[in-house]
Order: C-alpha cells, then structure tokens, then sequence
C-alpha cells in the first residue's frame, strides 16, 4: 500500500451500497449519515430493502439521501432476503460497479473507511481481480474491543471453531467475514453470484466466506477497523429445570428461525458426522445442564 493516498482510492471506484433494514429507524438515518460522508460514495448507488417498516424508514432514506433506491419488503425478508434483493437489483440496475459493499444499518463507519477498503483490495489483486475484504467493528465507546469482523479457524479440525481477528495494519487473510462491512469486487461476484436462496436469516455472509475460499478468491480483513457496532447481547441464563423440560426447550429453541438456519448451514459445509453432531448438540447440552 505504500504510495497510496487512501481518500484518492474510491475516486475511480463504482461502488454500490447494500443495506436492509426493518424498524430500526433511528440506527437506518445515523448509519446512512455516516455513508453520506464517505469520500467517492454516491446517493444514486444506495440499494436499501426497507423491510416493511411502518416507523418511515422509508422516507427517511429518501429525504436524507435523494436518488437512493429504497426498494419495499414486505416484512418476510430477514436479512438474508433482503441482502439477496438488495444485491440483485444494483446488479442489474444497468450500471458497472466494481465493488459491492454490504452495510449493516447499525454500522457506524468510519471517516475514510471506503477508501481504505478499496486501497486494501488493490493492495490484494489487480482492480478486476476477486477479492473480498472485510472491515473489522468495534464496540461503541471502545476502539480496542472488535466485535465484529473476519476470522480465522484456529484448530483446521474444528471447521466450525471461529476466532475474530484483529486489524494489524495491513490486509490479513481469512477464512470467514461477518456481514456488517464487507467489500465484494464484482470479479468476485461474477463468480460466487449472491447470497444463497438456502438460508432465510443469519450464516448467509459466512457461508459466502466458506465459498469464496473454497474458489480460491482471498479473503482478508482489512488493515484498520471500519467502524463501530455493537455486539449483540447473548448474555444470561436460566435456572436449572426437570430433565424432560430441558430437552422439551432445547427441541423448540431447535425450530427457531435462526437454528433452522445453522442447520442448513452445517448442512451446506459438513460431513455427515459433522452434520449429526451438530443436530445432537443442543439435546446433549441439556443433559449436561
């Protein structure tokens, strides 16, 4: 990277924003703010799914960023689906983007982070190369704490076993992304297409790291955090209960939208062993408990 000016790099860039968003109103307009700023950044290449919200998300969007494409959910989506129309539609919006940027809307980036998501993706391949950055967050109020990012698998034997990773100053490869900040080139999606259609909510931008590493495209963390966000919060616990209500709560926690998910997921990268271990899991918990 050395010789490059970071604010002069998305200067020659075309990159479409992608967001989805649901009732989260007040987080959608200081997220967008934020994008607003961003050097090289264009109102018309915003491609937001607002999600059948009834609290003017929409409107919002269109009063602070004229020209964006708000385009209406019907409340069904999640994020996966609204990602997946998001994407499709700046993808055939008839216009050349060399990168697509997927953007949580409680993401707070941060001044120059376009910028240094393209520098580091041209410090990684050629412009029309593929390659997939991914900008690290970190919790509000605390630069040193990365909540969210890339990772990398510690134990190769442990397919699952994610750790995040820390910036150091330049692009580090991975082998997995989390989707709040993350910089696709259009070479890498030429090859890897969008989202998969086999999940509804969550894993989708894990799943598309599996992939792309699977291709061969590199996946890096870039060299500086990105922004903010704040972890989500999976504290707590419950006190013990009868065996037979263990596993009663373990099948129906099972048959969430979100284990549904991590099923299908495991399903998509595991070996049946890995498959049926994964499925026992939550039971073998619960006698443990």
């Amino acid at each position: 990277m050395t010789g490059l000016d970071p604010l002069a790099a998305p200067a020659d860039a075309r990159i479409a924003v992608i967001m989805t968003c649901h009732n989260r109103r007040d987080l959608t307009q200081a997220c967008l703010l934020a994008l607003r700023g961003q050097h090289g950044f264009r109102a018309e290449d915003l491609f937001l799914v607002d999600d059948g919200s009834d609290d003017g998300t929409g409107d919002m969007v269109r009063a602070i960023l004229p020209g964006a494409h708000v385009i209406e959910g019907d409340g069904s989506l999640f994020w996966n689906g609204g990602m997946r129309l998001a994407w499709d539609t700046a993808a055939n919006a008839g216009k050349r983007y060399d990168f697509y940027l997927w953007l949580n809307d409680d993401v707070i980036l941060a001044e120059d982070a376009l910028a240094m998501l393209v520098a580091d993706a041209d410090a990684t391949v050629a412009r029309d190369g593929a390659v997939i950055v991914a900008g690290a967050m970190h919790e509000p109020g605390d630069p040193q704490t990365i909540t969210y990012g890339a990772q990398r698998r510690p134990d190769p034997r442990r397919r699952f076993r994610l750790q995040v990773m820390q910036p150091v100053g330049t692009p580090q490869p991975a082998v997995a992304v989390s989707g709040n900040v993350v910089l696709v080139s259009a070479a890498a999606h030429a090859r890897l297409g969008n989202l998969t259609d086999r999940l509804v909510h969550i894993f989708g931008d894990l799943d598309y790291g599996f992939r792309a590493v699977a291709a061969g495209i590199p996946v890096v963390l870039a060299s500086r955090v990105a922004g903010s966000c704040a972890a989500n919060d999976d504290s707590g616990s419950a006190p013990r209960k009868p065996l037979f209500a263990r596993i009663r709560a373990a099948h129906k926690q099972a048959n969430k939208l979100h284990a549904r998910d991590w099923r299908r997921f495991v399903a998509l990268h595991a070996g049946p062993v890995e498959r049926l271990s994964h499925w026992l899991a939550p039971y073998l918990r619960a006698l443990k408990s």
